[in-house]
C-alpha cells in the first residue's frame, strides 16, 4: 500500500499581537494564506513497526520529528495500531523559515494516515488532534486563505485571493520562535498591520489594496536584513511586501509572473532561498 500527500506553505499576509493568555501564549489575528511550494508526505508498508525518513541530513529522522509525533498521536486518537508503515518526507519548504514547513508536515501525516487505515476520524477529530501537536498544523490541514485567531487555530474561512504571484526570499537564521516572541515583548510601540482593513479588501476582491496592506508586527525586527531584499522586489512591481511568521523570510505580491520571475532572478544572488508561488485553495491535499 502506498499514500501520497502535498503538504503546503503557509504564508502570513498580515500578523499581529492582540494578546496574551495566563499561560504565556500570545493571542494573534492573522491572515493566512498556502501557497503552491510543496513538501511530500509518503506512506509505504512496512513489516513491523514505524519509521521515519527525511531527505535531508538536518531533518531528525526518529520520534523528534513532528511528523513522527504526528503519526503517533494519530494512532492514539484513532484507536490504531502504531505499526506496520514507513513515513518518507520529501522536504522543500525551507526550514526555520516562518513558512511553517514542520506544520505542514505534520498536517500531511495526519491526513495520509487517515486514509491509510479507512478514514477513522471525521475531519473535525482529525482538526482537533491537529491542534495539539502546534498551533499552525489545523490550518496546514485546511488550507486557502484564512483569518485566524486566538493562538492560531481559531479559523474563519475567506475568500480566495484573485491570481497573483508570491515572491519569496529567505536571507540568513532566525532565532528560535519562542526568541522573537520574547524580542517583541520588548518592543514598546511596534507597528501595527489594519488586518480588519485587509479582510474587507479581500472580501471585495481587491488585490491591489490587499497586497498594500500586508503587514507583520515582526517587520521592524527584520528591517535592515531585508531592507535590499525589498527594495529590489519594489523595483520589481511588488504591490506589497511583508515578512512570513516570526521571519526570516520576505514576500512580495506580484500582478503579473513575469515581473515575479525576473524579480526572483535577481534575488538569487542575494538570498539563500528563493520561490515563485502562487496561492493555493488546499492545505494538504492527497497526490492521485
Amino acid at each position: 500500500m502506498k499514500v501520497t500527500v502535498k503538504a503546503a506553505a503557509k504564508l502570513n499576509l498580515s500578523l499581529d499581537v492582540v494578546g496574551r493568555r495566563s499561560d504565556g501564549y500570545h493571542l494573534l489575528e492573522m491572515v493566512m494564506q498556502s501557497v503552491d511550494l510543496f513538501d511530500t508526505v509518503t506512506l509505504t508498508d512496512r513489516e513491523k513497526g514505524v519509521s521515519l525518513s527525511v531527505n535531508r541530513d538536518d531533518v531528525p529522522q526518529n520520534e523528534a520529528n513532528i511528523g513522527y509525533k504526528a503519526a503517533r498521536l494519530f494512532c492514539e486518537s484513532a484507536r490504531v495500531p502504531f505499526d506496520g508503515f514507513h513515513i518518507k518526507l520529501k522536504k522543500r519548504i525551507p526550514m526555520a523559515a516562518g513558512l511553517a514547513g514542520g506544520s505542514a508536515d505534520a498536517a500531511a501525516v495526519l491526513l495520509g494516515l487517515n486514509e491509510w487505515f479507512g478514514r477513522p476520524l471525521s475531519l473535525d477529530e482529525l482538526r482537533n488532534a491537529a491542534v495539539k501537536i502546534g498551533a499552525d498544523v489545523p490550518f496546514c490541514l485546511m488550507g486557502g486563505t484564512v483569518f485566524a485567531e486566538g493562538i492560531g487555530s481559531l479559523l474563519t474561512p475567506l475568500p480566495s485571493l484573485p491570481r497573483c504571484f508570491f515572491v519569496l526570499a529567505k536571507k540568513g537564521e532566525k532565532p528560535s520562535t519562542a526568541q522573537m516572541y520574547a524580542q517583541y515583548d520588548q518592543m514598546i510601540r511596534p507597528k501595527r498591520p489594519r488586518t480588519r482593513e485587509l479582510i474587507d479588501a479581500l472580501c471585495s476582491g481587491q488585490l491591489d489594496a490587499a497586497a498594500r496592506l500586508c503587514r507583520n508586527v515582526f517587520d521592524e525586527m527584520w528591517e535592515s536584513e531585508n531592507a535590499l531584499l525589498r527594495r529590489v522586489m519594489q523595483e520589481h512591481g511588488a504591490l506589497g511586501t511583508a515578512v512570513s511568521g516570526s521571519g526570516p523570510t520576505l514576500f512580495g505580491v506580484f500582478e503579473d509572473e513575469g515581473s515575479a520571475d525576473r524579480c526572483a532572478g535577481e534575488l538569487k544572488a542575494l538570498a539563500d532561498e528563493v520561490f515563485v508561488c502562487e496561492p493555493t485553495e488546499f492545505g494538504c491535499e492527497m497526490d492521485a
